[in-house]
């Protein structure tokens, strides 16, 4: 061995020793002397040669791969390789020491022999900074010799066939698909295999794509524990709301249940208990439910006049001084229908409390009750702002006043938020009432008009009949079958309309308003238009069919468009559908109160 290469001040497995050559001689404390270092220096290269004759018989052990890559890469800075065993390599390489970390991957170097392949290995590949800082920072290298039994039996594992050969491996959990288990215990997945001359471009973007593609796999496992632990937190706030939204409705269903108890137990009283409040007598009022007061109002042309109180000295003070006074009461009788309420313990008026959005008590609202058949209600309008509102079930009404009362109200106040609603639904009732009557006279002058027209059709239909049975005669006798027949056929139609037109004049003038339990109907034809039409609920179906025989010339009457209607046809509910044949039962028997859509089916001939 030369002696330069002897006193290069490696380090000597033996003893620990380093020292170089000027060091020594340089007679300093604590240095070896030149004779000192000559022995030493033989004893080194003795050693070195030893473990030379060892690798080459044994192979070269895991712990000696730095210092034989170091001996070849001529002084230069390399690739520090792992100095344990693969089942160590794995553990360093799944430990999370920092965020760059904790890949799991390891480059296995499957060394074979000192030949040129490993030299340019060393001098080429192991050397490349690029190299260097890309396995530093991401991979976890690891060099084995397949002369030694852990290298044979990972090339075996692997089925490698030449050398020198570079493995990538990731260790992955127990049960992963497609991994190998060896040794005992590790698992890996090999994500590629590159044996014979290495060049380091072509390995460094090896390198950095299995890094890549681990770091991708990383960044999706992190957004997808990310997103079910969001989905677990949205989880259990939709659990926690839905909680609160349940308790919350128990508690306004427990709420709800003792309002209307309380309701159903004053209501009745109510003379009486406002007589202990107030120390006056209770006015005219309906003791009814809100859907029966809003339904007697319309049956009357009446505005309903709700009062909602307090358990205030206010509500007292205002229910002994107005409400119960004789000129309140002139009022009531005139133009309204008085429904009064509990707007702090009965159900219904706290209801209609929440649906005006009220924040004072008391307060006297003017509703006008309408059809709910005919309301166009919008579930965004504003209440208050006169929109039609339907409440409760199969009610509607429109706000045209509220007075809310505080302490400086009187009597004038009151008298004139009345009177002036009160003029003006009377107001209204006239213009109405006007307005039915110029309809009335204008379907009267169409009527006369189409009865004109229809005399004017017959008899120039005659005089054509005639002429045409006359011409039959002549020329075919068949012909003049078909002429009778067809005549025969107009004969009836037109007494048909004419019938109709009588029974539609006698509904025109006979009165609508209904006394007891109202049925709504609503007429549905095939050719796609309606007629609606209210009766009374224990009236029977014939009544109906009547009506429906003639609802277009009813149409006609009322300065609508007329339509046809089938000759022969039966009514039959929509959904589900049945036909309905029992003309002498009651609408309130056959199901149809409170309203119901029928549908027209014609019938052949």
């Amino acid at each position: 061995w030369p002696k330069a290469q002897l006193l290069q001040g490696r380090r000597v497995a033996a003893f620990g020793c380093r020292a170089p050559l000027d060091q020594a001689s340089s007679g300093e404390p604590g240095c070896i002397q030149p004779a000192t270092a000559s022995a030493w220096s033989w004893i080194a290269a003795m050693y070195r040669f030893g473990r030379w004759l060892v690798q080459s018989v044994a192979g070269l052990a895991c712990e000696d791969f730095n210092d034989w890559v170091e001996e070849r890469c001529q002084g230069r800075e390399h690739v520090e390789f792992f100095e344990g065993s693969l089942r160590d390599a794995a553990s360093l390489a799944a430990r999370y020491t920092s965020p760059s970390s904790g890949r799991g991957l390891i480059l296995a170097w499957l060394h074979s022999q000192d030949d040129e392949l490993a030299q340019n290995l060393c001098r080429e590949v192991w050397t490349d900074p690029n190299i260097i800082e890309e396995l530093r920072s991401r991979f976890v290298a690891w060099g084995c010799d397949v002369c030694r039994s852990e290298g044979t039996l990972l090339a075996r594992c692997l089925r490698v066939q030449s050398y020198p050969a570079l493995v990538a491996l990731q260790v992955v959990p127990r049960g992963t698909r497609g991994a190998l288990q060896w040794p005992s215990g590790a698992h890996f997945r090999v994500l590629w295999l590159m044996s014979g001359r290495a060049e380091a471009p072509a390995l460094l973007l090896a390198l950095v794509n299995a890094a890549d593609a681990i770091d991708e796999e990383r960044r999706r496992a992190a957004e997808f524990r990310q997103q079910m632990r969001q989905m677990q937190d949205m989880s259990q706030a939709i659990m926690q709301a839905m909680g609160d939204a349940r308790e919350a409705a128990e508690r306004q269903a427990a709420r709800a249940e003792t309002l209307r108890r309380c309701e159903e137990e004053e209501r009745p009283c109510f003379a009486a208990l406002h007589e202990s409040r107030c120390g006056a007598e209770a006015p005219q009022c309906f003791d009814g439910a809100f859907a029966a007061a809003l339904a007697k109002a319309r049956a009357e042309k009446r505005l309903l006049l709700v009062w909602l109180y307090g358990s205030d000295s206010l509500s007292d003070s205002v229910g002994r001084d107005i409400i119960s006074g004789e000129v309140f009461g002139a009022f009531i009788a005139e133009y309204f229908t008085l429904w009064p309420g509990d707007g702090e313990h009965w159900l219904l008026p706290v209801q209609l409390k929440e649906v005006l959005r009220l924040e004072v008590l008391p307060a006297l609202l003017v509703l006008q009750p309408l059809n709910v058949f005919e309301a166009e209600v919008m579930l965004w309008s504003d209440p208050r702002s006169g929109a039609p509102v339907e409440f409760p079930a199969d009610s509607a009404w429109r706000l045209l006043g509220l007075k809310e009362l505080t302490e400086d109200a009187d009597e004038e106040a009151v008298v004139q938020f009345l009177a002036e609603h009160g003029d003006r639904a009377a107001e209204e009732e006239r213009s109405r009432e006007e307005e039915l009557h110029r309809q009335r006279d204008c379907a009267a002058e169409a009527r006369a008009l189409r009865e004109e027209q229809d005399l004017e059709f017959m008899e120039s239909l005659r005089k054509d009949q005639e002429r045409s049975r006359e011409a039959a005669a002549t020329a075919d006798p068949e012909a003049e079958a078909r002429a009778a027949a067809d005549a025969s056929l107009l004969a009836a139609q037109a007494e048909r309309t004419a019938a109709r037109r009588s029974a539609a004049q006698e509904l025109s003038d006979r009165s609508s308003e209904v006394t007891g339990d109202r049925c709504q109907l609503i007429l549905r034809l095939p050719n796609g238009r309606r007629a609606s039409r209210t009766f009374d609920a224990d009236e029977r179906l014939r009544a109906v069919y009547a009506w429906a025989d003639c609802c277009g010339e009813l149409a006609g009457l009322q300065g609508e468009d007329g339509f046809e209607v089938p000759a022969k046809f039966a009514l039959a509910t929509t959904y589900p559908r049945a036909l309905l044949t029992e003309q002498e039962e009651s609408l309130r028997e056959l199901g149809l109160h409170p309203n119901a859509v029928l549908a027209v089916c014609p019938e052949e001939a």
